[in-house]
This record gives C-alpha cells, structure tokens and sequence, in this order.
C-alpha cells in the first residue's frame, strides 16, 4: 500500500480529545492539535506544489492508487495565470482555484507556515453552524518570533504582509464522503477561504467565510503538529508536516510496530526536488536534500522521532529513490497520542463488527422462525 492511500484509516475524534491527556498545561505539550481531514489536506498539498502544479499531479498519479488531480483549462486570456484543479481521493472531491499562480509561487515559503498557524488556531475555535456576525481568528504576530518561525516582529510582519493576498485568495469548493453521505464544503459554487487578514496593533485577524462549512472542510478529523514545525528550514518543516499527516493513516502499523515507514519518491514529491534525469547533480539535489531534511527532523526532535533511512549506499539515484525510503519511529507524547487513536479506532470497529454479528444472528433467528412457521403451517393443511 502507498503511503499517500487508505484515507479511510481516518477516525472521528471529539473535539475533546484532540489535546494529550497528560501534562500539566496545554501550553506546555510539545505539539498543536492540527485539523487533517481530507479537504484541508488537499488545500496544503495544492498550495504547497503551486509553483509546479503539473509536476506534482504527475508525481502523485505514480505515486497513489486512491488520488488524482484533474486541471481545468484556465479562461481566455488567464493561461499560466489562474489555475483550477480538482483533487479526487476515495472519499473528497476539492476544487481548488488559485488566481494568480505568480503570486503564490513567490510567496510560498512564508504562506505555507502561516497557512499551517491559521489552521491551527481554527482547530481551537468553536465555530457554531449559525453564524450571524463576522467570525475570524486572531493571534499575536509574536507567536512567530515564539515558535522561531521568524527572528524578529518585523520579519514576521514581512512576511505576513507578503503572504497575506495569496491567503486570501485560495477559492475552494467540493464534497467529501462521510460513510455514505454526501456532504458540501461550500453553501454554493467556488468560495473564497477567507475574505480578509491584517495586522493591528500587532495583532494578526484572518476572517472566514461563513459560507464555507467549517466542519466538513477542516474540523472533522485531527492529528498533531510539533512545535518545532515552525522553527525548521522549509524542507524539513515539510517533511516533518508530512510525517504526521501520514502517521494519522498509519494507526495500526504504530499500534502493532511503533514506526511506519514514508518512501523516498514520495518525499521527492512533497519536498519539489526536480527529477532524477533533469539534474546533473542528483546526488546533491534530491539524495542530499531527503537525507539533509531527515536529520534535521530527528535532530530538532531529539528522540521522540527517530528516523531511520533504509537505503543501498552503493546504489544510483533511482535505486535510492525506488527502493530506498525512511522508517519513522515515534516515542513518548507522539507515541501515546496516536496508540490511544489507535485504540479508539481499534475499539470503533470492534463494536461495529460485533453489532453486525448481532444484526447477522437476529436475522437467522427471524428467518428460522418464518421457516418453521411456514413448515408448521404446511403440516396443518
């Protein structure tokens, strides 16, 4: 199975359960509840490759069994300029329309960061469904200086600046399969995310679009962020992103082995290293770059992630990048925070095996009962 598949290994967790249960304060733990539910997911994933939309989405038909990305022709006169883009899973149908592919290309680097922040503050919001006032979220621009994202208010103020109309220009619409419903993502037709952001008195408000069904698109499923996230350089940052989005599918094989394991094509995707064949140094520009992001994941982590690379040191690039891939194991808070998913998950299945076995025996009764009612009749006549 790849490890971009199996969507449907998501569980439902109540919003009570997505902070650890233990330590002494929420402030204290060493990771953010992260909303990781498919739509959310595939807004990440479209605004993170949006410099090489085409590339990615040839990289992920190689890659996955279960997703695909579809492009729309751009409308006369907007080629290369405004891009449109379905991303098809086994469970969400999300078009994405990003307006100005320039724009977001040149601010990728400070947008993906402070799209990943926004997402986590919204984890935290109680969103009601009626929603009559404005609603926005609002944090200190000093929690980029705090996380190390950035040195200084006034480099975090830049970069918000620079990242803020690609923000709030990501349009999006789609509808995600919840067991056999249908549900939408928007009220009607394509939406904006959010309709405005600014900074005041150093404070930073994005607004939402009460259009948009905050639920379905990012509040249906959880997982975690480290902390150190924003303190990474761009390629581990990504990676370590990565590594807890696919340990959120990956719940049994950490039940049952405490590690799962992500391929190196795969991290060749995500990170937007070029092709083997289109570098003259592949050894520098994707070996080095996966191994480098790697090790800076596991140093900054300090034992609770210990990443393992798995490869032939004698082998070329595309031996490295076919077979070679990284074991990821997780300790302490990860650890327990996805064992006790594990559980919930396990216990869900469990309940709903021995309910159907329920339903299964009550039917066999029915039927034998009619069976011999009808024999009994039969005799009767």
């Amino acid at each position: 199975m790849n490890e971009n598949d199996s969507e449907n290994e998501l569980v439902e967790v109540s919003r009570a359960t997505r902070i650890p249960k233990k330590g002494s304060k929420k402030e204290e733990s060493k990771f953010f509840s992260f909303p990781n539910s498919p739509a959310s997911n595939t807004m990440i994933s479209v605004v993170s490759h949006a410099a090489d939309l085409e590339t990615f989405a040839n990289r992920l038909e190689n890659n996955s069994h279960s997703s695909k990305l579809d492009f729309f022709a751009p409308p006369e006169g907007m080629r290369d300029v405004s891009q449109r883009v379905k991303y098809t899973t086994d469970n969400t149908e999300t078009t994405i329309h990003l307006d100005n592919i320039d724009l977001f290309s040149k601010a990728n680097k400070p947008l993906k960061k402070i799209l990943t922040y926004t997402l986590v503050k919204l984890s935290k919001e109680n969103i009601s469904e009626n929603m009559e006032a404005d609603i926005s979220i609002k944090f200190p621009l000093q929690d980029f200086v705090d996380l190390g994202c950035y040195k200084t208010i006034t480099t975090a103020r830049q970069a918000f600046n620079q990242a803020k109309n690609p923000l709030t220009s990501i349009k999006i619409e789609g509808v995600v399969r919840d067991k056999k419903d249908m549900k939408q993502i928007t009220d009607s037709g394509i939406e904006v995310l959010f309709t405005g952001a600014h900074i005041k008195k150093g404070i930073v408000e994005i607004y939402l679009n009460k259009r948009i069904n905050w639920e379905v698109f990012a509040l249906q499923y959880f997982s975690i962020l480290p902390k150190s996230y924003f303190s990474l350089s761009d390629n581990a940052a990504d990676t370590l992103l990565n590594i807890f989005m696919l340990a959120r599918k990956r719940l049994n094989d950490i039940d049952r082995k405490e590690h799962f394991n992500i391929g190196f094509r795969t991290l060749q995707q995500i990170l937007d290293l070029p092709d083997e064949g289109k570098t003259k140094n592949p050894s520098r520009d994707i070996k080095d770059a996966i191994l480098n992001a790697l090790n800076e994941v596991a140093q900054i982590e300090n034992g609770d992630i210990v990443i393992t690379p798995v490869f032939n040191p004698n082998g070329n690039i595309v031996e490295f990048l076919e077979e070679g891939y990284a074991e990821i194991s997780l300790h302490n808070e990860y650890l327990e925070y996805f064992a006790d998913l594990a559980h919930t998950k396990n216990t869900k299945i469990s309940d709903a095996m021995k309910k159907r076995a329920e339903i299964a025996e009550k039917a066999q009764i029915k039927a034998l009962a009619n069976k011999i009612a009808e024999s009994a009749k039969s005799k009767e006549k």
